[in-house]
């Protein structure tokens, strides 16, 4: 895998989601203090045996992940206020799963890890959105083409990983709401796959990560506390 293209500021969240041929779960925890800074983590897992398959049959144009603490000290040495807190990386059969935690200085640093260019995340009054599976940009609803890669190494994907999922969650100082959007940022009664806490003082949401790709709607979050 390109070193260069790694290093890359990348939306952290949809590189992991969709880049078949290295990755197949993800946890994400985000604490926000009162001062508006917080800590997030991030476990995910890797597959050994995907990415060599796909090295093989030429999905380089996927997205690329951090795999080491290097790569994580220069991906977020160019977003001030984020430091890298702790890193562990351990073998769990075929898989290797990978542990950041990052601590943020603000909400605007949060934003600049989860999403460099800005396009799927907002920010407003004690709130913050998340597109995972879309476009927020107006005539756009689809983010994730499978056209673009391998179909045969995309059906594997979803023959042998169906039971991987996606999880977010999300605590601040009181209470907190988390309200489910489609791919444009609109408002959406929960899809039927995925598993929501909607409020309290730990919201999540957990959706397996192939019914995340398959929603052609696309899908967000907003967290508003």
């Amino acid at each position: 895998m390109n070193i260069v293209r790694r290093l890359r500021p990348f939306l952290l969240i949809v590189a992991v989601i969709f880049s078949f041929t290295s990755c197949i779960g993800l946890s994400i925890d985000i604490q926000l203090n009162r001062d508006g800074s917080g800590r997030i983590t991030m476990e995910y897992r890797i597959s050994r045996t995907l990415e060599n398959l796909g090295a093989l049959d030429g999905n380089v144009s996927m997205p690329a992940i951090p795999v080491s603490r290097a790569d994580w000290e220069k991906t977020i040495e160019r977003i001030s206020g984020a430091k890298l807190v702790s890193f562990s990386s351990v073998q769990r059969g075929q898989d290797t799963v990978i542990t950041a935690a990052l601590d943020f200085s603000s909400m605007e640093t949060l934003l600049m890890i989860l999403d460099p260019e800005g396009s799927k995340t907002n920010i407003g009054l004690n709130q913050f959105s998340l597109i995972l599976n879309g476009n927020a940009e107006a005539g756009s609803s689809q983010y994730f083409d499978t056209s673009e890669y391998d179909e045969n190494l995309i059906n594997l994907a979803r023959l042998l990983f169906s039971d991987y999922d996606f999880s977010i969650s999300f605590s601040a100082s009181g209470n907190s709401t988390l309200t489910i959007t489609d791919g444009t940022g609109k408002e959406i009664n929960p899809p039927s796959a995925a598993q929501v806490l909607p409020r309290g003082r730990r919201v999540s949401m957990s959706i397996g990560i192939i019914d995340l790709i398959e929603i052609k709607e696309g899908l967000g979050v907003v967290f508003r506390w």
